[in-house]
């Protein structure tokens, strides 16, 4: 019996085509005819400081390695260049790198390079509502923007804890802290229609005088970040928040008082003379 041989033809491109897929991280091959790019291919080399999803955030150096004779480039679709050198991409971007091995060659090679050196800009603006007698909730507006490699997420600190992060695109975040008042006062005088509950002293104001004893304001450092696609971030600091003011020292006639159930002293019928703890709220 003749044994026979069987002999699979396998093309030089198709090889190439294989090891550069398999050893690079070539995002497309455009328009390849032939493979004239030496044995093995030239490829590119890049170096620099890696950051998150694939951009690099720094200065990319760029250099080639394998055999070859010429090797010519461009960037974004400009003007080929002839490579003599090892050089550097300084700008920022989505950078569509093509090469080729000769400069009259068909065989285009194709990768982009994703540069963000620059960290996001971030503002920060508050106000408050109240929370009826107890107190008030912080709500802060976040504005953060990076054009480059977008925004991704905003974290908010307390005193360097972590409260909250909020994961998007942005450019608008928003949180929300509550507080309570922990201010003191001095009510004194004649009232009516008294009303007491286990959260509140309601009476309607016949002539009664307020004397601020104490005023905290709250003593606490807010931080926020705003992070991009590439790990670059930035931050904001609140120190000390302004809050608003529970109430005013004064003269309060024919008014309606609703105090938080916290106060040590007498609140009668008719009359009150007591200290109360939080927030005092007029109609």
């Amino acid at each position: 019996m003749k044994r026979k041989c069987v002999v699979f033809g396998i093309s030089l491109c198709a090889v190439v085509l294989l090891v550069l897929g398999s050893f690079t991280s070539c995002l497309r091959v455009e328009t390849v005819q032939g493979c004239d790019c030496g044995n093995p291919p030239c490829w590119v080399e890049l170096s620099g400081a890696m950051g998150n999803n694939n951009w690099y955030v720094s200065d990319v150096h760029v250099g080639f390695n394998g055999s070859f004779n010429q090797i010519c480039y461009r960037l974004n679709g400009g003007s080929w260049q002839t490579y003599t050198a090892p050089f550097t991409i300084t700008i920022e971007g989505i950078i569509l790198f093509e090469w080729k091995c000769d400069y009259n060659s068909s065989d285009i090679y194709s990768i982009e390079i994703k540069i963000d050196k620059t960290p996001p800009l971030v503002s920060v603006n508050y106000t408050w509502e109240r929370i009826y007698w107890k107190g008030y909730i912080y709500i802060y507006s976040v504005e953060a923007f990076d054009t480059t490699s977008g925004m991704n997420r905003t974290e908010f600190f307390i005193n360097g804890v972590l409260q909250e992060y909020i994961f998007g695109p942005g450019p608008h975040y928003e949180y929300t802290y509550p507080l309570y008042f922990t201010d003191r006062y001095n009510v004194k005088g004649l009232i009516r229609n008294r009303e007491i509950t286990d959260d509140y002293v309601k009476f309607d104001s016949i002539i009664v005088f307020v004397y601020v004893v104490s005023n905290h304001p709250p003593n606490f450092t807010q931080r926020f970040y705003a992070y991009d696609n590439a790990g670059l971030s930035s931050y904001v600091d609140i120190l000390n928040p302004i809050r608003p003011a529970s109430i005013k020292p004064g003269l309060y006639l024919f008014q309606n008082l609703i105090l938080p159930n916290n106060y040590t002293g007498y609140v009668g019928r008719y009359l009150v003379k007591a200290t109360f703890f939080g927030d005092i709220e007029v109609n």
